[in-house]
């Protein structure tokens, strides 16, 4: 029997400059591999590709071995646990992500959450991680694929954070009753931030898109982060605004219970 191991991915693929670092200090806990989208993939959700072939290489980046895959982060996880190694993974690591998952609407718009879902739905337990930054880092990074000093102080302290988390995943479990955990790290986030359980902010993006002049056309249009709906005061939203390391278990029980009231509205019954 293999020994157990970690299926590490993303939705950033190698361009991630947490992917390598992270790696690495995660093999400090147990084998890992690596199956990462060939090209990024943000805002993919938990889409999974059915209808073309998926191109398959193996490279090597910075002297270690790794694996691309031509689809999404979802494709990635699932790929990763039945299809390309010979045995399952004990544990999937989706991110570091560049940029926050935090709040309803990002979270289930990201593909780096997608891969977790994916993964907790294939059967194997699954961490979400995101890292915020200001939006001149973020947006220099986006551009230029290149990090201001801000963005290498964080990226250290949010690697050593994350293994930190793994750790003792990997030794104890997920936290009681959940099927995974997002992890969300604030600016400027130190291995000594505090962190914190929360639920998740519901968010409403409002009018994501906008008119183009006078052709009939729409393009993306938000600008800042969703609005809070919720009355929650410990969300993962107002954790992230306080500097603090934002972490919400989630369970998966999609079902409500119908009171009486509406069974008589909706059900139909045989004569």
């Amino acid at each position: 029997m293999d020994e157990p191991w970690i299926l590490l991915t993303n939705d950033d693929s190698v361009d991630s400059p947490f992917l390598i670092p992270l790696m690495r200090a995660l093999k400090q806990i147990a084998p890992v591999r690596v199956v990462v989208p060939a090209e990024e993939c943000s805002w993919t959700s938990k889409i999974m590709t059915r209808f073309k072939d998926l191109d398959v290489a193996h490279k090597e980046v910075e002297g270690e071995n790794l694996t691309t895959l031509s689809g999404y982060p979802a494709d990635c996880a699932n790929a990763g646990i039945f299809t390309l190694f010979p045995s399952q993974p004990t544990l999937v690591v989706s991110g570091i992500n560049m940029g926050d998952n935090a709040g309803l609407a990002y979270l289930l718009s990201s593909g780096t959450v997608g891969a977790a879902v994916e993964s907790h739905l294939a059967g194997v337990p699954a961490l979400a991680f995101s890292q915020r930054f200001e939006s001149k880092d973020y947006n220099r990074w986006r551009g230029e694929r290149r990090l201001t000093d801000a963005l290498e102080s964080d990226l250290s302290s949010s690697i050593e954070i994350a293994k930190q988390i793994v750790a003792e995943v990997w030794l104890r479990g997920l936290p009681d009753g959940s099927d995974l955990m997002t992890i969300n790290m604030p600016v400027n986030v130190k291995v000594h931030t505090p962190r914190r359980f929360c639920s998740i902010a519901r968010t409403s993006y409002g009018a994501f898109f906008k008119d183009v002049s006078d052709v009939p056309r729409i393009q993306y249009g938000h600008v800042g982060y969703p609005d809070i709906t919720s009355d929650d005061e410990e969300n993962d939203m107002v954790t992230l605004s306080r500097g603090e390391v934002a972490m919400s278990p989630i369970r998966f029980a999609p079902y409500v219970h119908p009171s009486g009231e509406d069974r008589i509205r909706f059900e139909q019954h045989p004569v």
